[in-house]
């Protein structure tokens, strides 16, 4: 999948979880925001992606030592992640957006041809029985839905009080 489709996925993930620990403005935003750049952290081992040209050199020695969607798109990783948040006390909201964008990351990778060596060190490549070339127009409209899906959670209030008040108004 796309940067894009990535990010919307991680979009999505930090309005859930915001939605789902209603937290103070402030925290709302710094879990949208690690879900972002979360969702984007399992390519770290492409030094090409968006991540990887952030961090040349970490991106090169980690595909240099373990190559693409491998150790970084792994239940390893995910659990490795797990532990260093809760070894440094990472409040649980903060922790669910990190490891939900990094795992839709890796979820959505299933869902292309090439997949996820998501058992890693077991060489065994694990994908969906339906995928989807990367790039194409399934990945530009699930990014398009997952936007959407994020942009109805963060205003589904105010939509909802709106065709309240409209239903109101109009219909008497």
């Amino acid at each position: 999948m796309t940067g894009k489709t990535h990010v919307s996925a991680g979009l999505l993930v930090g309005a859930l979880t915001t939605e789902h620990f209603h937290i103070d403005i402030f925290s709302n935003v710094t879990v949208i925001c690690l879900a972002i750049v979360s969702s984007l952290l399992p390519d770290i081992c492409h030094t090409r992606s968006k991540v990887g040209r952030q961090f040349k050199v970490l991106s090169v020695l980690i595909n240099l030592f373990f190559g693409h969607r491998t150790f970084t798109h792994s239940l390893l990783f995910l659990g490795i992640i797990i532990f260093l948040l809760n070894l440094i006390q990472t409040p649980t909201y903060y922790l669910v957006s990190i490891i939900g964008a990094m795992a839709s990351h890796v979820i959505l990778d299933m869902l292309t041809p090439r997949g996820v060596k998501l058992l890693y060190p077991i060489p065994l490549t694990i994908k969906f029985p339906f995928t989807f070339k990367t790039g194409g127009m399934v990945d530009a409209s699930l990014a398009t839905a997952l936007s959407i899906g994020a942009l109805y959670i963060f205003f589904q209030t105010f939509l909802i009080d709106l065709i309240h008040y409209i239903s109101h108004s109009f219909l008497g």
